[in-house]
């Protein structure tokens, strides 16, 4: 399902960022602007750290990556 490796790459990265004490959010902009990650790497991770569906991982990380 969806690169099982860079999900987990990507999730592992994601927390790493928020044990700096920053929310989710703030990682998922972080890695996508800072660490030029794309967003379709991304949101699978989002779905998976917050157990939603596509659809609303998809919205939550356009939302948060986007300006």
């Amino acid at each position: 399902m969806y690169r099982s490796t860079k999900i987990q790459t990507t999730i592992s990265t994601l927390k790493e960022i928020q044990q700096a004490g920053v929310s989710l959010t703030e990682a998922t902009r972080s890695l996508h602007r800072n660490e030029n990650v794309p967003f379709d790497d991304i949101w699978p991770a989002i779905m998976q750290l917050r157990q939603i569906s596509e659809k609303e991982a998809m919205q939550l990380t356009k939302q948060w990556c986007v300006p």
